[in-house]
């Protein structure tokens, strides 16, 4: 089982009224920032936070985050998927392993009311399902945000090269 370090979790503002708790990682010698999936939610204590340190709203910058909201965010697929720095269909298997506790893809993928098939060519080949309502049955099935695989699909579907 790969085990991630935690990340470093910072407030981000930028200047237009977003105030997003965000996971700081770098790659490549430069830092990346991923938002919590309820930064929303976050968003009223952390913008409190940075006004009792005398930031205002209209201020951007990239702010120290209290431990409170550090343990409230959280992080799922999209952490998970940058910090391994493997190919979109092979984090997915790991991530089904190791957080999902799925060893199998075949009875996850039935479990899920999902093909097999296109389980194993998701995870194999990066294949992002064309049909939106097998889009939204993976999501849920690896408990990815809403509309996660759409852009995939969209970029797979701008790639494709037919003869």
């Amino acid at each position: 089982m790969t085990r991630h370090p935690r990340p470093e979790v910072r407030i981000l503002q930028n200047g237009y009224g977003d105030t997003i708790v965000a996971a700081e990682i770098v790659r490549g010698g430069r830092k990346d920032y991923i938002p919590a999936e309820n930064w929303k939610d976050l968003e009223p204590a952390a913008r409190d936070y940075l006004e009792s340190r005398g930031v205002r709203i209209s201020e951007t910058g990239n702010f120290d985050c209290p431990e409170q909201l550090m343990e409230r965010a959280k992080f799922g697929f999209e952490l998970f998927w940058a910090q391994s720095n493997l190919p979109f269909g092979v984090a997915l298997a790991e991530w089904r392993r190791e957080v999902l506790g799925a060893s199998d893809y075949a009875s996850f993928a039935l479990q899920h009311g999902v093909s097999p098939r296109v389980v194993q060519l998701l995870e194999k080949l990066n294949r992002v399902p064309r049909r939106a309502d097998a889009r939204k049955r993976l999501e849920r099935a690896y408990r990815l945000p809403e509309g996660f695989l759409d852009e995939l699909a969209r970029e797979q579907h701008r790639t494709t090269v037919v003869f």
